[in-house]
C-alpha cells in the first residue's frame, strides 16, 4: 500500500461501504434462492465450435441479480463506477470508487443444481480493494449467509463478528485446499477439491474452513471481495503475472486493467500459501 493511500484511506467510509455491500448481498441471495422455485433459463456466452461444446453458461438469474445490485449502487452512490461480469462492456473507468460484482460466481454449479455458488460484491478505492461482501449458498454453518469485511476491519458473518467457525472435528488429520481440476496435487497433509466458485472458496479460506485456494486466471470480480475478507481474517493473498514465476502480495490492481485482468491468485493461511505458490 502506498503512503498516499494510507494518508487518504477513510476507514469509516470503508465500514459504511461494507455495510451497504452486506445489505445488498443479503437481498441478492434472497433473489437467487427465490429463483430456484421459478425455474432458470440458461444461455451460453461461448458458442459451440466444431466438436467443442459451450462451457460458459449465463442464466436469467445472473442478469437479474446484477441489475438489482447495479440499481442499489447507483441509488446510494451515483458517482461510483460499476463493473459487472455480465455487463463488462458498459464499465466506465474514472471514478474514485468501483464496485466489482459477480452476480453468481459458480453459474455452472447453479444451473446444474449443485449447492456451491455465491454472489460477490467487492469495492475498490482507486486500485485498492477496500470492502467486500460474499453471499454463499454454502457456509461454515451449513446454510446460506454473507461474509463481509472492510480494509483494516475484522471479518463478519451475517452482521456478527466471526472469531472462529466451528470446533475442529475430533481426530481429523487432513484439511482441504481448493485447486482447479487438472492441477498438480501438492502438500500431502491436505486433500484437494475443485469446487467451482472462486469467490466462495476465498470466503471459506477467510472463515478457516479451507486451508487455501489457488486459481490460475480469475477475473477482478472473482477476487475483489475475497481479497478483503481473507486479509481481514489475517490470511494472505498472492498473485503473479503470467510471464513471471515471482509471487507478490496482492495490494492493488491497476484500474486500467480491470476489464481484462487475469492472473494466478492464491488465497491461503500462512502455511498453505507457501505450498500453493510452489
Amino acid at each position: 500500500m502506498t503512503t498516499d493511500h494510507q494518508n487518504h484511506f477513510d476507514a469509516l467510509f470503508a465500514a459504511e461501504l461494507e455495510q451497504n455491500a452486506y445489505r445488498i448481498a443479503v437481498e441478492a441471495g434472497r433473489t437467487i434462492l427465490h429463483a430456484l422455485q421459478d425455474g432458470i433459463t440458461v444461455t451460453y456466452k461461448d458458442l459451440p465450435s466444431g466438436k467443442r461444446s459451450p462451457i460458459n453458461p449465463v442464466s436469467n438469474v445472473d442478469h437479474a441479480v446484477e441489475e438489482l445490485i447495479r440499481e442499489r449502487v447507483s441509488t446510494s452512490y451515483p458517482d461510483h463506477a460499476f463493473l459487472g461480469e455480465e455487463t463488462v462492456d458498459q464499465f466506465q473507468q474514472g471514478s474514485r470508487f468501483t464496485w466489482a460484482v459477480d452476480p453468481i460466481d459458480g453459474t455452472q454449479n447453479f444451473v446444474n443444481g449443485i449447492p456451491f455458488y455465491s454472489c460477490s460484491i467487492g469495492i475498490f478505492e482507486g486500485a485498492i480493494p477496500v470492502a467486500g461482501a460474499i453471499w454463499g449458498v454454502a457456509t461454515h454453518l451449513g446454510r446460506a449467509g454473507v461474509y463481509h469485511a472492510h480494509r483494516s476491519g475484522a471479518l463478519h458473518f451475517d452482521g456478527e463478528l466471526l472469531t472462529k467457525t466451528r470446533k475442529i472435528s475430533s481426530g481429523r488429520l487432513r484439511g482441504v485446499a481448493a485447486t482447479p481440476m487438472g492441477s498438480e496435487r501438492r502438500a500431502p497433509e491436505w486433500d484437494y477439491r475443485s469446487l467451482g466458485s472462486t469467490a466462495l472458496e476465498g470466503a471459506l479460506v477467510a472463515a478457516g474452513v479451507l486451508a487455501g485456494a489457488r486459481n490460475p486466471d480469475p477475473y477482478v470480480w472473482d477476487i475483489a471481495a475475497s481479497a478483503v475478507l481473507v486479509e481481514a481474517a489475517g490470511h494472505e493473498v498472492w498473485t503473479r503475472s503470467k510471464n513471471s514465476n515471482t509471487w507478490n502480495r496482492l495490494i492493488a490492481i491497476d484500474p486500467a486493467t480491470f476489464t481484462n485482468w487475469r492472473q494466478p491468485v492464491v488465497v491461503a493461511n500462512e502455511t498453505a500459501s507457501v505450498e500453493l505458490r510452489k
